[in-house]
C-alpha cells in the first residue's frame, strides 16, 4: 500500500492596511456571533458574548480560559433608524452639497462653518422648481439632534412644495417653510446617490456612507468590561454601559408597545429622537468601568462628574486596545548599586525570580539541561499540547520531559532581561543585562550605569522586563546591550561617567606614589593579569599605582589622548590631577574603544570600577569640621561684595527682565571662584567637587561661603508679587542702612549652610527650593509636549539601504545622505535601518528638559529660543520677533580703528526716533499782554509756551532749532486739519525759536540763555471765559502733542539698538571673506502698524535705511524671525538658520550634541518646501504634504476616539507603514533589520 504523501496547504496572509469607515447595518450583523438580536436585558451578559463569566465557559468558542477567548459581538435591532449621534454634523454638510430631488451636486460654492453652524442655501441648476433649501441641526429640549430643511421666508410655499421628498419614504404636506428630514429618509437618500455624485463628493472630502444612519447597535463582548478578581477568579464587573444598554432595550420595548399599526411621519420623528437620546448617552459613556458611587446619580448619565470620569476611562481604554502595548512579564523594584558586578549584569531579588518565568520548548538539544531544571524544582508548569500541568514543589512524583513539551521555568543566572527607568526620553534608558539572582530585596546595577538611566541610589525605581521569545531576547541583546551602547547617541562620546566615589578614588590615587606588597597584592586581585615586578626593590619591594591600573588594560594596547599615553599596555603618561581627572576617564575609554573595540572596553570598565572601590575602602576618606573652614578675610570680602549688590538689586524692582539678577551673579562670580579654589586647595572637600563645573562650585560655596541669590522676579514659577511681598515684609521689620536696605530684602542670602540661616533667610530659601521641586514635576509639561511632537514626526525617519534618509510612511526623502557634513563616512558607522529620527528627537528634547529643570537666565533664554525655532508657526503673529531685523555693516578699507562702530552709530542716528520731549529740559507757560511772534504789526494779549532745550543733546544728535521748528509746524498743521476739539486750537498756534532766558537763574550776575521753542496761543473766546482754563488746555493737550513730535529718525522704527553679535550667536551670519569672533550690528524693531504682514518689517527697515544704505552690508543683513527669513530669502537660508540657531541654543545647555541630529531636524522642518514647526498644526501640514493617512499615529497626539471617528467619516486607510501602527497591529516595524529594501536586476 502506497503512502499518501499529499500535503495540506494552509494559505497564509499578512495584514497590509486598515481602512476605517462607519459600520453599516450589514457589517454589524455579519460580525455578530449570533444571528438573533439581543432583545432582553438579561442577554447582555450572555455566555455567547465570551469570557469572562462568573461561571462556565464561552458558548461560542468553548474556551474556558480568558486568554483563549477573543470575545464575540452581538447586536440590537432598532425599531426605527436614527442619526448616528457622533456624525450628524458631517451628514448635514454632505447633504447640503447635493440637491435632494435629482441627487446632483449643487452649483456654486457652499460656505461651510465649524461645529454646528449651518451651510448657506444654494440653488440647484437642474431643479428650478425647488427653492434654495438650507439644512440645519436642531437640538431638542431633551438633547436629541434632528435635521431640518428650511426654505427662504420670502418663498411662497404650497401643499405640494415638499412632495419631491415622498420618494424617500414619507409624505408630509403643509405650507410650512421648514420640514424635518427623518433618518429613514436620509438613509434612502444615501443609498440612491449616483456614482458620479459620489465621486464629486469624494473629491471635496465627503464620503457617502449609510453608516451615518443606524439601524443596528453593536453589543460589545464581555471581555471589554473591566474584570474584577475575587478569590483569584476573574468575574465580569458592573459597567455603567450595561445599565445604559438596558435603558436602550427598555426604550425599544416601550416603542414597540406604543405602536398600533404602521407609524406615521410624526411617530417616526418622536421615536427616532427618543431612541437617539438613549443611544447617544450610551456611546458617549461607553467604556466606563464604574458609575458614580452615589445611587441617586447612577442613572444620571448626563451629569458632569460622570461624563468627565467616563471620558478619561474611555480614553485609556482606547489607548490600551489600539495604541499602547503591555506585558505581564515585568516587575518594578528599587535600584541600588553594587560596584563588584559587571556592567552588563543586573542583580534580581530571589523573591522576584521565583515569581517570573521563561518559557522554553524541549528539543533534542536541550532536553538534558531542562530535565535538570525540572529536577531542581525550578520549573513551575509544563505544557503538552493544549493541556497545562503544574509541577508541585516538593512533590514525590517524578516528571519526565518529552521532546515537544514547553516548560515555564524560573529566572536563573544568565537569563536576558532589560531595564527601563521612566521617562524614556532617550535610547539609553533601555539597557539589556544578564541576570544574577541574589537574596537581597532590591535590583542591583554597577554604579557606572547610573548615567544612561539618569538615576541614583536614593530610592529610584526601575522597570524590569523579561523577554520570552528567542527573537525578543536576540533583539534585546542586539539593540539594548551595554556593550552596544557605550557611545552616546546624542554626542558621540562615552556614555558612562564615573560617580563621585570613583572620582575620589582616582584623585586619591594621584597622591599615592608607592604601594607596599600587601596593598599591591590586594588591589591586584581585581586585574586579569598577574602582578608585575616591583618598581622599587630596596629597601622594600614597592609598586606604583600605574602598574596596578595598567593591569586592567587589554593586551598590546597602544593609544594616545589629551590626558594619557599608553604603549604596549604600559602607562607612559596618565593625568589624574583634580582638574583633569574628570576628562581622563572618558578620554582613556574612548581610546580603548577606538583601538580594541567595545568588548575590550567593557572588560576594562568591569575591572576598573571594583579596583577603584577597593582602593577607596583600603585608603578611606575622612571629612571633619575643619574642612568647612574658609579664611576669615575671604568671607569678609564676600560679605562686602554682597552688600554692594543692594543698589543693583533695587533696580530689579522696576525692571521686567532678568538682566539685573544676571549682573549680580556675574559680580559675585569672582568671590565664588576664590572660595571654591580655597576649598579645593586646603580642604578634603576639594576631592568631592569638580572645579570645572559651575554647579559643583556653587554647591560648595553655598555650604561654606554664602547661599546667594534665591529670589528672582522673572523666569520662575512664582510671581513678582510674591517677591515684592517678601521685600515689603522685610522692610517693615528692619530699618534701612542709610539709603539702602540689606541684600536679604531682595532675596540675596549672605549666610551659608554651615553657619546656619536665620528664619527670614530660611523662608526665601524654602521658596526657591519649593519652586525647583514643583518645576521638576509640573514645569515639564512644555518640554514633554515638544518631545511628543518631535517623536510624532521623526519617529518614522530612518536610514535606508541606499544611504538616503526617508520617512517610511510615504517613502519620501528627508535627506540625501546622513552625516554629509562630517569628514568621515557616516554610512559606515550608522547602519541602514537606524532610526535616526528618534535619535535626533531625543537629542533635542534632553536639553529642553534640562533647560526647564535647571532654571537660570542662560537656560531660560535657551528654552525660549528652542520654542521659537522648533514650534514656529507659518501664520504671521506681528510680535516682536516678526518685526525685528538685524543689520550688519560693511567693512571699511581705511586704516582707522572702530570704523564699524562709528558706522553703527551713524545708522542708529538716522533711524532712532528722537522726540522733542527727549531734548526738553523744562516747559513753562507765560501770559503776556502784548506779543508779536510772526513779525506782523498786530499785537494782542496771549499765552506763550516755552519749551527749553538741552543744547548739548541737540549738538550730539546734530539737529538745529530751525529743524525742530519745522517739525512742530508740520504736526500743528496735521492736527489743524483733523476733526475734534483740538482742531481750532492748533489753527491759532504760532511758533518761533530763540535763545531764551525766561525762568533762568543768573550765573555770575549774567542771565544764562538756552535754546527755546516758543508757541503762542490767542483766542478771544477762550480767554474771555478763563485764562486758567486755557492754560490747562495747553498743558494737557498741546504740550503732550508737541513733546511727542518726532524731530529726528524714522517714525516707522520703534527701536534701533547697537549690539555685539558673537560668531556663535543665533542671529550671526557668516562672513564670506574673513573669520571673525564677532562684530557690531544694529537690531531694528519696526512699529506694529508698519508691519502688518510677512515681509513688511524687512521692507520698512531697508526703506528707512536708504540715506545710509552704503554703510549696511545687505548681503548679510537678515530678518530675525525664522519665518521671515523663509519668506524673504528662501527655504535654503531658513534651513541654515535653523541649524545655526539650534546649535547655539543647545550648546547653552548641553554641549556636544552631534550636528547630524540638528541637520536632520532642520531637514524634517523644511522637506516640504515650507518651514513647518513641531506642533499640532505642523504635524497636520507635514502629513498633508506627504499625502499619507496615519490615523493610528494621529491618535497618539489627539484624543483617540475623535481621531478614529474623523478617519471613519473620511474613510481613511492606514497602510500600517508607520512605527506606531505597525507595532499596534503586530507587524514588524520598518526600522533596524526590519527596514524594507528592494532587489533590482542589473540588465548589464
Amino acid at each position: 500500500m502506497e503512502e499518501d504523501h499529499s500535503v495540506i496547504l494552509i494559505s497564509e496572509g499578512a495584514i497590509k492596511s486598515i481602512k476605517l469607515s462607519l459600520s453599516t447595518g450589514e457589517e454589524i450583523c455579519t460580525y455578530s456571533i449570533n444571528e438573533c438580536p439581543v432583545t432582553h436585558p438579561s442577554q447582555l451578559g450572555n455566555p455567547f458574548l465570551g469570557l469572562p463569566l462568573e461561571a462556565g465557559k464561552c458558548e461560542s468558542c468553548g474556551a474556558s480560559e480568558n486568554d483563549k477567548c477573543e470575545g464575540h459581538f452581538g447586536y440590537i435591532e432598532l425599531p426605527v433608524p436614527i442619526y448616528h449621534p457622533c456624525h450628524v454634523t458631517e451628514l448635514r454638510q454632505l447633504l447640503s452639497l447635493i440637491c435632494l430631488k435629482c441627487l446632483r451636486i449643487k452649483k456654486g460654492k457652499v460656505k461651510q462653518s465649524n461645529g454646528k453652524g449651518n451651510a448657506a442655501p444654494t440653488l440647484c441648476s437642474y431643479c428650478r422648481d425647488i427653492p434654495a433649501l438650507s439644512l440645519k441641526e436642531i437640538k431638542t429640549t431633551d438633547g436629541a439632534i434632528r435635521l431640518e430643511l428650511r426654505a427662504p421666508h420670502n418663498k411662497h410655499m404650497t401643499e405640494r412644495s415638499w412632495n419631491f421628498l415622498d420618494k424617500y419614504g414619507f409624505h408630509h404636506g403643509g405650507c410650512s417653510h421648514h420640514r424635518t428630514l427623518l433618518p429613514e429618509e436620509a438613509l434612502n437618500i444615501l443609498k440612491k446617490v449616483p456614482d458620479d455624485t459620489r465621486r464629486k463628493l469624494a473629491a471635496r472630502g465627503y464620503i457617502v456612507q449609510t453608516g451615518y444612519v443606524m439601524k443596528y447597535l453593536p453589543v460589545p463582548p464581555n471581555c471589554l468590561y473591566i474584570p474584577e478578581f475575587t478569590d483569584g477568579q476573574s468575574i465580569m464587573s458592573y459597567d455603567i454601559s450595561i445599565a445604559l444598554l438596558k435603558k436602550v432595550l427598555q426604550k425599544i420595548e416601550q416603542i414597540k408597545r406604543s405602536r398600533s399599526g404602521s407609524p406615521n411621519f410624526e411617530s417616526h420623528d418622536a421615536e427616532s429622537c427618543d431612541l437617539q437620546l438613549a443611544i447617544g448617552q450610551y456611546i458617549r459613556l461607553r467604556g466606563t468601568t464604574r458609575g458614580p458611587q452615589d445611587n441617586t446619580k447612577r442613572f444620571t448619565v448626563g451629569s458632569a462628574d460622570s461624563a468627565a470620569l467616563s471620558t478619561k476611562q474611555w480614553l485609556e481604554k482606547m489607548r490600551t486596545l489600539f495604541i499602547s502595548k503591555g506585558s505581564g512579564f515585568s516587575s518594578r523594584s528599587v535600584l541600588t548599586g553594587d560596584p563588584y558586578i559587571g556592567l552588563g549584569v543586573v542583580g534580581l531579588p530571589s523573591e522576584v525570580a521565583k515569581r517570573m518565568t521563561f518559557e522554553e520548548q524541549v528539543t533534542d538539544i536541550n532536553i538534558n539541561r531542562l530535565q535538570d531544571v525540572v529536577d531542581k524544582g525550578l520549573c513551575l508548569t509544563y505544557r503538552d499540547g493544549q493541556a497545562t500541568y503544574a509541577i508541585t514543589v516538593g512533590s514525590k512524583g517524578y516528571t519526565t520531559l518529552k521532546v515537544g513539551q514547553t516548560i515555564s521555568r524560573r529566572i536563573v543566572d544568565g537569563d536576558v532581561v532589560f531595564l527601563n527607568r521612566p521617562p524614556s526620553t532617550h535610547k539609553h534608558s533601555l539597557q539589556a543585562f544578564y541576570a544574577y539572582v541574589h537574596d537581597d530585596h532590591t535590583v542591583k546595577i554597577n554604579p557606572l550605569m547610573c548615567g544612561p538611566f539618569s538615576a541614583d541610589f536614593d530610592g529610584d525605581c526601575v522597570h524590569i522586563y523579561y523577554p520570552q521569545s528567542l527573537a525578543a531576547k536576540a533583539e534585546a541583546l542586539e539593540l539594548f546591550s551595554v556593550e552596544r551602547q557605550l557611545i552616546s547617541s546624542h554626542s558621540g562620546k562615552v556614555n558612562l561617567q564615573l560617580g563621585n566615589d570613583s572620582l575620589v578614588a582616582m584623585k586619591a590615587m594621584s597622591h599615592t606614589t608607592m604601594l607596599h606588597k600587601e596593598l599591591a597584592n590586594q588591589l591586584a586581585m581585581f586585574v586579569p593579569f598577574s602582578l608585575l615586578a616591583p618598581a622599587v626593590i630596596k629597601p622594600v619591594p614597592s609598586w606604583t599605582i600605574s602598574q596596578i591600573v595598567q593591569g586592567a588594560f587589554p593586551a598590546n594596547l597602544t593609544c594616545q589622548g589629551d590626558t594619557h599615553l599608553v604603549r604596549d599596555s604600559t602607562i607612559i603618561r596618565l593625568d589624574l590631577g583634580k582638574e583633569s581627572v574628570q576628562d581622563s576617564f572618558p578620554d582613556l575609554v574612548s581610546s580603548i574603544l577606538r583601538e580594541k573595540g567595545p568588548k575590550e572596553a567593557l572588560q576594562f570598565l568591569n575591572v576598573l570600577e571594583p579596583l577603584l572601590m577597593e582602593f577607596l575602602l583600603l585608603d578611606g576618606l575622612s571629612i571633619s569640621l575643619r574642612d568647612f573652614n574658609v579664611p576669615k578675610a575671604l568671607l569678609e570680602e564676600a560679605q562686602k561684595d554682597i552688600r554692594n549688590q543692594s543698589l543693583i538689586l533695587e533696580q530689579s524692582r522696576c525692571s521686567t527682565s532678568q538682566f539685573v539678577e544676571f549682573r549680580v551673579e556675574n559680580n559675585l562670580k569672582n568671590v565664588k571662584q576664590q572660595i571654591s579654589d580655597s576649598v579645593g586647595k586646603f580642604s578634603d572637600l576639594g576631592l568631592l567637587i569638580d572645579p570645572k563645573k559651575e554647579a559643583s562650585m556653587s554647591k560648595v560655596v553655598q555650604q561654606v561661603g554664602f547661599v546667594g541669590l534665591q529670589l528672582y522676579r522673572e523666569g520662575k514659577l512664582y510671581s513678582r508679587r510674591l517677591v515684592e511681598d517678601c521685600f515689603t515684609n522685610f522692610v517693615n521689620k528692619h530699618l534701612a542702612i542709610g539709603d539702602e536696605y540689606p541684600p536679604e530684602a531682595y532675596g540675596l542670602v549672605q549666610s551659608s549652610y554651615f553657619h546656619g540661616l536665620n528664619p527670614y533667610e530660611e523662608l526665601i530659601h524654602a521658596i526657591s527650593t519649593r519652586e525647583a521641586m514643583i518645576r521638576s514635576s509640573r514645569g515639564l509639561s512644555e518640554p514633554g509636549t515638544l518631545f511628543k511632537n518631535l517623536m510624532a514626526i521623526l519617529r518614522d525617519v530612518v536610514i535606508c539601504y541606499d544611504g538616503t534618509v526617508r520617512n517610511i510612511c510615504s517613502n519620501s526623502i528627508i535627506q540625501l545622505k546622513y552625516g554629509e557634513d562630517d569628514e568621515t563616512d557616516s554610512s559606515s558607522v550608522v547602519p541602514p535601518g537606524e532610526p535616526v529620527g528618534v535619535l535626533a528627537a531625543t537629542a533635542i528634547s534632553n536639553p529642553a528638559y534640562k533647560a526647564v529643570l535647571d532654571s537660570s537666565q542662560s537656560n531660560n533664554a535657551s528654552w525660549e529660543s528652542m520654542k521659537e525655532i522648533l514650534q514656529t508657526r507659518t501664520s504671521y503673529k506681528n510680535d516682536v520677533k516678526d518685526r525685528k531685523v538685524v543689520l550688519f555693516l560693511n567693512d571699511c578699507s581705511c586704516a582707522k580703528k572702530f570704523c564699524k562702530e562709528r558706522a553703527a552709530l551713524a545708522v542708529q542716528s538716522c533711524l532712532k526716533r528722537v522726540t522733542l520731549g527727549d531734548c526738553a529740559t523744562d516747559i513753562c507757560i507765560e501770559h503776556q499782554k502784548q506779543i508779536n511772534l510772526d513779525g506782523t504789526s498786530e499785537a494782542a494779549p496771549t499765552l506763550v509756551g516755552h519749551i527749553h532745550l538741552d543744547k548739548g543733546h541737540l549738538e550730539r544728535i546734530n539737529i538745529s532749532t530751525q529743524d525742530i521748528l519745522q517739525k512742530c509746524q508740520e504736526v500743528s498743521g496735521r492736527f489743524g486739519k483733523k476733526k475734534g476739539h483740538l482742531c481750532h486750537i492748533f489753527k491759532k498756534i504760532t511758533f518761533a525759536t530763540c535763545d531764551c532766558s525766561f525762568t533762568q537763574m543768573p550765573i555770575d550776575g549774567k542771565l544764562h540763555k538756552v535754546p527755546c521753542v516758543q508757541f503762542a496761543f490767542s483766542d478771544d473766546i477762550v480767554l474771555s471765559e478763563s485764562i486758567e482754563r486755557a492754560v490747562n488746555v495747553i498743558a494737557d493737550s498741546v504740550c503732550s502733542v508737541l513733546l511727542d513730535t518726532i524731530i529726528k529718525g524714522d517714525p516707522r522704527i520703534q527701536a534701533a539698538k547697537v549690539i555685539w553679535v558673537e560668531s556663535d550667536a543665533a542671529s550671526w551670519v557668516k562672513h564670506t571673506r574673513k573669520v571673525s569672533k564677532g562684530e557690531s550690528a544694529l537690531e531694528i524693531i519696526v512699529e506694529k502698524d508698519d508691519a502688518v504682514s510677512n515681509g513688511d518689517a524687512w521692507r520698512t527697515a531697508i526703506d528707512a535705511c536708504l540715506p545710509v544704505l552704503n554703510l549696511i552690508d545687505t548681503r548679510r543683513s537678515i530678518p530675525y524671525g525664522i519665518q521671515q527669513v523663509r519668506e524673504l530669502i528662501g527655504i535654503s537660508c531658513a534651513f541654515d538658520q535653523v541649524v545655526q540657531r539650534l546649535s547655539t541654543t543647545v550648546k547653552m545647555v548641553n554641549k556636544g550634541v552631534l550636528k547630524d541630529h540638528l541637520i536632520l531636524v532642520a531637514n524634517s522642518m523644511t522637506c516640504t518646501g515650507n518651514l513647518i514647526g513641531f506642533n499640532i498644526a505642523g504635524y497636520k501640514a507635514t502629513f498633508r504634504s506627504l499625502k499619507v493617512q496615519v490615523p493610528f499615529t494621529e491618535s497618539t497626539l489627539f484624543t483617540p476616539m475623535k481621531c478614529f471617528e474623523k478617519a471613519a467619516e473620511k474613510c481613511d486607510s492606514d497602510s500600517l507603514g508607520c512605527v506606531v501602527s505597525s507595532s499596534a497591529w503586530g507587524k514588524h516595524a520598518a526600522v533596524g533589520t526590519g527596514s524594507s529594501f528592494q532587489i533590482l536586476w542589473n540588465e548589464n
